[in-house]
Formats: C-alpha cells, sequence, structure tokens
C-alpha cells in the first residue's frame, strides 16, 4: 500500500501538483515556460542573498509571475490546455513591455511626487491594473477579483454611499497614480512580502519534496502511526501537516495526500464521509502549523513590525492542541468501531525509513538554526535551508539527486507560487483603496458600534465577516482584507495586537472547511465519493477545536505562550485536557457510550478547562473527574477496594499494637 501511496504522489507531481486550472504543455512551448520558471526561482535566490532596492525586487518579481500566468493558465477554463493561446502570449509581452518601462523609470519619479503624470503612463497604469484583476482571476477565480473591483468602484463613486461609509469620490487619475510606479498598490507592501519572503519558503517545500521529501514524511507517518488503532486517519492527518507545512494550501494538501490517505482509510472501515472529513480538517491545520502558515506569518511580521520567531512562538501550541484534539476524535472513532492498526507488511519499517531519509530533516534543522542562533533575517535563513537541499540529497548514498531533479524543484517552485503572487499583487489594490478612502478607520467605528462595546459581540462579529470572506478567496486573500477592516477594531478594544491578526487568520483557514462552500471539504469528499455536505459537516465537527481556540487566546494570551512559565504550564495542561473532554463529548464515547447528560457535563468541562482562569480550571476538573468516575467504574472500584483493605489492615496493626501494650488479663 505504501508503494501504492508512493506511486500516486509521484504521479500528482508530474501532472504539476500546482494547479488544475495550468496549461499541459509540450514541446517548445512547455520548454519556453520551463526557462522562465527557472530563471524567476534563480532571480529570487540571488535576491534573498543579495539585497536590491524595494522596486528593483518587486518589479521583476510581479512581471516573471504574471508572464507565467498568462502563459500557463488559459483565459477560459474550458480552453484547450495543450498549448499557449495568441491571448497568453499578447498579454505576457505586454507585462513585459510595463515592467521594463517602470523599472526604467521609477526612480525619476522620486522626484515628480504630486505632479501630474503623461496620459500614455495613465493608460499604461490603467492597463497593468487590469492585467492584475485578470491574473488572479486566471489563478484563483472570480471571487478575489470582484472584491478588487468593488473597491475600485467604491473609491471611484463613494461619495453615493449613505452614512459613515461615504466619502469623497477620487479621479480615476488619482486612483491609478497611486497603484502605478509607487511602492503602494501593485508594488507595495504586500508585492514586497511576495518578493522577499513567500516565494524562497514556496521554493523550500517545493525542492524539498522534489529532492524525495514529501515521499521520507508520507513513509515516516506510516512508520510512525500506521499499527496504532485507526492508523490509516492517523497519518492522514501526520502527512497533511507535514505537506501543509510545505506548501501552505489546504486545497492542495487535500488533492495531494487525499489520493492516498482516504481509500486506506475506507479499506480499513473507516465510513466514506468520514474518511473524507479527517483529511480535510488535517489538511487545514497544515495552515495553521509553523513555518508557513499559509503565507499570513509574512504579512503579520509587516503590519505588526515583529520577528519572524515572535508570531512562530505564538502559533506553534494552538497548532499542535489543534492536532491533539483530531488525533483525540480519531482515535475514539476507531474505539466505537473496534478498528486495529494496519498489517506490518503494510508498514515501512521506521528504522529503515529514518535511515534512508534522515537528511531531509537537515534543510529544516538549518532554517531554525539560521533564525534562532545567528538570527540572519528570515529571507536570508530560507536561502541558506534552500541551497542546503541539493547539498543533503548527496548523503542519499543509492538515490542522489540529479540536475534534472534540481531544476525540477525551481520549475514546480516558481509555478506554485503563481497563485499567492497574483493574489498579493491584487491585493495591494485592495489595501491601497482602503487606505485612500479611510475605509479601514470607518468600519473600525462601525463594527466598534454594531457590537455595542462588548468584545465578545465584536468577536463574533469578526468571526462571521472572516469565513464570509473566506469561503469565497484563498484564506490569504480573505486575511488580508480583513486585517485592514477587522483587526484595527479589535485591537481598539484592547485584544492583544498578535492575537487579533491570528483571530482573524485562523477563521479564514477555517473558512476553506465551513459550509455551504468549503472547497477543500468538496474535493476530500469527490475523492472520497462521499456526499458533499455532510463531510463538510462533520470535518467541521472534527475541527470545532479551532472554533473555540481564537476566542480564548483572545481572553488569555498564555496560548500564544505570552506571560510567566507557571502560567504557561498551567494553561498547557488544562487546555489538553480540555480539549480531550471536548472530543470525548462530540464523540459521546470514552472507554463506552456516554448519556447524553453526562455529554452536556463533559462540554462544560471542556470549556471550563480550555477558558482561562483558575476557578473555572477547577470546575472543569472537578466535572472531568466526575464523569471519569461513571465511566470507568471498574478502575475506581478496583483500587477503592484496595485502599479500603490498605486502611483495614493498618487499623488492624495499630489495634494490635495498641493491646500489646495495655493487656486484657491484669489478672
Amino acid at each position: 500500500m505504501v508503494d501504492r501511496g508512493k506511486e500516486l504522489l509521484v504521479k500528482d507531481e508530474e501532472r504539476g501538483a500546482v494547479s488544475i486550472r495550468q496549461r499541459l504543455l509540450r514541446g517548445k512551448s512547455a520548454l519556453l515556460v520551463r526557462y522562465i520558471a527557472i530563471a524567476f526561482s534563480l532571480f529570487q535566490l540571488y535576491t534573498g542573498i543579495f539585497q536590491f532596492t524595494a522596486m528593483n525586487q518587486r518589479v521583476p518579481h510581479v512581471i516573471f509571475a504574471y508572464i507565467l500566468i498568462f502563459l500557463l493558465y488559459p483565459i477560459k477554463t474550458h480552453g484547450r490546455k495543450d498549448c499557449i493561446s495568441w491571448d497568453g502570449y499578447l498579454f505576457a509581452l505586454i507585462s513585459l513591455g510595463i515592467g521594463l518601462y517602470v523599472l526604467s523609470t521609477w526612480f525619476k519619479k522620486i522626484g515628480a511626487i504630486g505632479m501630474a503624470i503623461p496620459w500614455y503612463e495613465l493608460i499604461m497604469g490603467g492597463i497593468f491594473i487590469v492585467l492584475s484583476i485578470d491574473a488572479a482571476r486566471r489563478t484563483v477565480g472570480w471571487a478575489f477579483p470582484c472584491v478588487a473591483i468593488f473597491f475600485l468602484i467604491y473609491a471611484r463613486f463613494g461619495e453615493m454611499l449613505p452614512g459613515p461609509l461615504a466619502h469623497k469620490n477620487y479621479e480615476i487619475e488619482r486612483i491609478i497614480t497611486s497603484m502605478f510606479i509607487t511602492t503602494e498598490g501593485i508594488f507595495g507592501m504586500l508585492a514586497g512580502i511576495s518578493a522577499t519572503f513567500v516565494f524562497l519558503f514556496i521554493l523550500f517545500g517545493s525542492m524539498l519534496r522534489e529532492a524525495g521529501g514529501g515521499e521520507f514524511f508520507l513513509r515516516l507517518a506510516y512508520g510512525l502511526f500506521g499499527h496504532v488503532r485507526g492508523g490509516p486517519a492517523k497519518v492522514a492527518v501526520v502527512a497533511s501537516s507535514l505537506f501543509g507545512m510545505m506548501s501552505g494550501s489546504g486545497t492542495a494538501n487535500v488533492a495531494g495526500t487525499g489520493q492516498i490517505t482516504i481509500p486506506l482509510m475506507k479499506r480499513t472501515g473507516y465510513r466514506a464521509h468520514f474518511a473524507g472529513a479527517v483529511e480535510t480538517a488535517a489538511s487545514a491545520g497544515g495552515l495553521l502549523m509553523p513555518p508557513i502558515m499559509g503565507s499570513a506569518v509574512f504579512i503579520i511580521m509587516e503590519l505588526l513590525g515583529v520577528t519572524y520567531l515572535t508570531i512562530i512562538k505564538a502559533a506553534i501550541l494552538t497548532a499542535i492542541l489543534y492536532y491533539i484534539g483530531l488525533f483525540l476524535m480519531i482515535d475514539i472513532e476507531a474505539q466505537k468501531i473496534g478498528l486495529v492498526g494496519l498489517k506490518k507488511e503494510e508498514i515501512p519499517p521506521l528504522k529503515e525509513t529514518l535511515k534512508d531519509g534522515w537528511h531531509f530533516l537537515i534543510p529544516i534543522a538549518v532554517l531554525i538554526y539560521f533564525v534562532v542562533v545567528p538570527k540572519v533575517s528570515v529571507t536570508r535563513a530560507a536561502f541558506w535551508a534552500t541551497m542546503s537541499i541539493p547539498a543533503v540529497s548527496m548523503l542519499r548514498w543509492r538515490k542522489r539527486a540529479t540536475i534534472k531533479q534540481i531544476l525540477d524543484g525551481l520549475e514546480k517552485g516558481a509555478r506554485t507560487a503563481l497563485p499567492v503572487v497574483a493574489i498579493l499583487a491584487l491585493g495591494g489594490v485592495v489595501v491601497g483603496m482602503i487606505t485612500l478612502t479611510g475605509l479601514g478607520l470607518m468600519m473600525s467605528s462601525v463594527m466598534i458600534e454594531l457590537s455595542g462595546g462588548h468584545l465578545l459581540f465584536l468577536l463574533v462579529l469578526a468571526m462571521i465577516a472572516t469565513i464570509i470572506m473566506g469561503m469565497g478567496v484563498p484564506p490569504v486573500a480573505a486575511y488580508i482584507v480583513l486585517a485592514i477592516l477587522v483587526v484595527p477594531a479589535l485591537i481598539k478594544m484592547g485584544v492583544y495586537p498578535l492575537a487579533a491578526h491570528l483571530f482573524v487568520f485562523y477563521f479564514a483557514v477555517i473558512a476553506g472547511i465551513t459550509p455551504p462552500m468549503a472547497p477543500d471539504a468538496f474535493v476530500a469528499s469527490g475523492i472520497a465519493d462521499s456526499p458533499m455536505m455532510k463531510t463538510a459537516l462533520t470535518a467541521c465537527r472534527l475541527a470545532l477545536v479551532i472554533f473555540i481556540l481564537p476566542y480564548i487566546f483572545v481572553y488569555n494570551n498564555a496560548l500564544l505562550l505570552v506571560g510567566s512559565y507557571g502560567e504557561i504550564v498551567w494553561v498547557m495542561v488544562t487546555a489538553i485536557l480540555g480539549v480531550f473532554a471536548l472530543a470525548s463529548a462530540l464523540q459521546g464515547y470514552m472507554k463506552r457510550t456516554i448519556p447524553i447528560a453526562f455529554r452536556g457535563l463533559l462540554l462544560l468541562s471542556a470549556l471550563g478547562l480550555i477558558m482561562p482562569g483558575f476557578k473555572t480550571d477547577l470546575v472543569g476538573l472537578g466535572l472531568l473527574f466526575l464523569v471519569a468516575l461513571y465511566q470507568v467504574p471498574d478502575f475506581f472500584k478496583k483500587y477503592s477496594n484496595v485502599l479500603l483493605r490498605e486502611g483495614a489492615y493498618r487499623f488492624m496493626r495499630k489495634k494490635e499494637s495498641g493491646s500489646s501494650q495495655f493487656p486484657r488479663n491484669h489478672g
């Protein structure tokens, strides 16, 4: 089965493993795209070690991406995908021409701020905004481009809106000039994040997979958990978290690892919808797990001005708690239906797996070393970690990385990054329009007013807005918009800034598994051949802990590892117990079936343990003990009898000792 999984993984990589929207080119057109993609990756590696000015780095980055997007993505989803159409060549050439013009003139524009720009630059700027919208449409669909178009219309005709949302109208010339040939708009902060951080981490993951790291992590997951109760589902959790750490895309995780894990779960006894839901929830969690976190970690770095290590430290405990909760849900389900692990012959020996692939852990260690010890920039750390991959692959005596594999990694890294670059470039337009119109400040005031000044109500409003936005756009796109519109309101209400950003990002991720849209769950249901809505609802039940944890770390920053060591340890212990209580309550099982009344007590126990406060923790522990006392009567009966016998024995010994001092017969 593992060999079959390896074959599926290889086939998934061969057909791209980057986007089902991309053309499958052949012949000279495929070679053209390959050379451009490799050049793109080499340029980014070069900028990772040599410092460029902002525009000299961002403009080539965006132009490289647009050229590849127009060559690789057809203008219509049902168009021909085996060759490049005329519009692809035309739009690629226009992007190249505009990019060269910007590179040759941007420095002169620094001294011309406030002056009227030539008419031909206005035309070029308008065309480039349209190209940015089309590039995002081709890669991720219409949802996010529609958001950008809305904000552009809002900037032009905002005076027509009622109340506090109204603003003075901005002329088209003002809109274009603020978006083009400046370090705002398309070539703004978000494009800079993409060019400096995001691309190199995506390339790192791509190179690691191409060198054989993907196969190693899959075999490692099988070796660690294949033999335990419900092993295939736990393999899915581990494999999806590892792949999610590298890819940063929940849907891509489901499509990649789900082809292997879902059929295996079904074969070992899991119901089809549950197998699809496990893969969905596990893949979504990959975006919450450092080091990439769906690229949001780098945006938070720039917006808050904090270090990369600060965000990683804050996010790690919550991600671990999420996966503990998922593991417990799976384990309890396996107990309920009496599942066992895989057969021994289906599991690769752990010792042999580590012996063959331990060196794939070295690049990750290199990344951590450069971030923690010399504390170099994250860009430089990603550069050295990526460069270490070809070097450590030489330690694999029987299967060293070839030049072709290295070039394939460079190509696939560039192709994988294209949707992210398109989102962040167009996201610059959205952020630029929000800043220009002052909508962010107005929206913060409106949300605080709607909540009546109550933080809990404001958090609920923020959650609803984020999930609705995240249903139609990728998590990073939803986060970008809500980080500008919603996060300032949370911070105004006294929320720790990092907690506010993570709150919004977590719900942007969960939107991918939340009905009615739930794109991650729908991909999994297609693989599992299960009802789509049932799969999505089951995934939400499995992932329920992540709907609760963001509220908790807003009120108690110890979950973000902020505070004294004693407080952090106490919160960790009680949170793990709370997650266990929540999993048992949702599954209705703890050694045996739990009656409905005791499930209610377990839910209260879970909330008490997860919520901050010593008193609530004590209440939660007491309720958990009562339910455990009911659920495991034999255990308590056995030890209570032991205690009673021991007590009686001690009492009799004491009595006999007393009798020797005062004999009964004094005669």
